[in-house]
């Protein structure tokens, strides 16, 4: 039944002329509203200690996704702590942006630093999905390092453009079939005694679904957000725990 109606889901969005779709002024003021929100509330503050071993994912506020006009915001955070991780390690990781095919591989196929300039970044990632079919995406960020604490960092990026590639071009911003629109994420990096605290947010935008869908498709979608902020605090723990 799940995979049957993730089929429908996918071929609903892929079938040319089926659905089109196109991000909207107002599904994108949406999304700016929920992230202005999201961001004054946001306190930089460790969770509560857990198992090293163990990884915390939920949604942020118990649910998500949240329906806006025409679009689906996701808000998910994931936690988890590295014995022996530093802060200085975490920042040099992050920061090594070509390396991030590496790291967060398979959902980065390529990656590179477009500029810095002080704690300000620039970052183009290349992100392919598979579930079904096959999406690619073209993404560019703007990252801000801050600190936020004695020993504490925070990694701010929001995506400045996303484009799907369709027979190896880049489609307009906007347009395609609404996989991802808009992309944040939200680090916290804090000492532990013993080692390192990593937390992740994640705020996305993706189309709605189509009604006659949505009773069938909803657990899918929402899922999807969840499955690619799990694999990405995974593989930077595991890159962490290689530098060991």
């Amino acid at each position: 039944m799940v995979r049957r109606a993730t089929l429908l889901f996918w071929f609903a969005l892929v079938l040319p002329g089926q659905i089109p779709t196109t991000l909207s002024e107002r599904t994108n003021k949406a999304f700016d509203s929920y992230v202005q929100a999201a961001e004054a509330r946001q306190t930089w503050e460790p969770g509560p200690r857990a198992n090293p071993a163990r990884l915390r994912v939920a949604p942020w506020g118990g649910t998500s996704p949240v329906r806006v006009e025409n679009g689906l915001i996701h808000d998910w955070v994931a936690s988890t702590e590295v014995p022996g991780a530093t802060v200085k390690q975490a920042l040099a990781m992050f920061q090594n942006y070509d390396n991030y095919k590496n790291v967060f591989a398979p959902e980065v196929v390529e990656s590179n630093g477009v500029s810095s300039d002080g704690n300000h970044w620039r970052a183009h990632l290349r992100l392919q999905r598979k579930n079904v079919i096959t999406v690619v995406l073209d993404t560019d960020y703007d990252i801000e390092y801050k600190p936020v604490g004695v020993d504490s960092w925070a990694i701010v990026s929001h995506s400045t453009r996303i484009s799907e590639i369709e027979d190896g071009k880049p489609l307009p911003p906007g347009t395609g079939n609404g996989y991802l629109w808009r992309a944040n994420s939200y680090w916290l990096l804090a000492p532990r005694p013993g080692g390192l605290y990593m937390e992740c947010r994640t705020i996305s935008l993706s189309r709605d679904i189509p009604g006659a869908l949505r009773w069938i498709i909803q657990p899918t979608v929402a899922r999807l957000p969840r499955e690619s902020l799990q694999g990405t605090i995974e593989n930077a723990r595991r890159a962490l725990e290689a530098r060991q």
